[in-house]
């Protein structure tokens, strides 16, 4: 087994159930958290920029409101990169676990 293509197929309908239930839950947790996040953000600019031309708050309060979520957003793609990798080693281990399983009755 030199490729992970050979590992997916040595693991059978099992091994390539798991790799498509995870990476789907991944991209549909990754899509509906970034839609809130970017949905959030624009309201919020909005919601500055709104009281910076009534004058509620100047222009350093406005940078440094928008430099604050700038921080808000670079924190939330650190944790879906954290996210990603946790999920890839789960099935990572989960298809190690599948070839030993189908190795061991093999052998036994």
């Amino acid at each position: 087994m030199s490729t992970l293509s050979d590992l997916i197929e040595t693991g059978g309908d099992e091994a390539k159930e798991l790799i498509k239930t995870n990476l789907l839950e991944l991209i549909k947790e990754a899509k509906s958290e970034a839609e809130v996040v970017v949905k959030e953000t624009g309201d919020k600019i909005e919601k500055w920029v709104m009281m910076k031309i009534n004058g509620d708050i100047d222009a350093d309060e406005l940078e440094a409101l928008i430099d604050s979520r700038r921080r808000v957003i670079r924190q939330f793609l650190n944790s879906q990169e954290i996210e990603a990798r946790a999920r890839y080693e789960k099935v990572t281990v989960g298809l190690i676990d599948l070839v030993l399983d189908k190795a061991l009755d093999a052998i036994l």
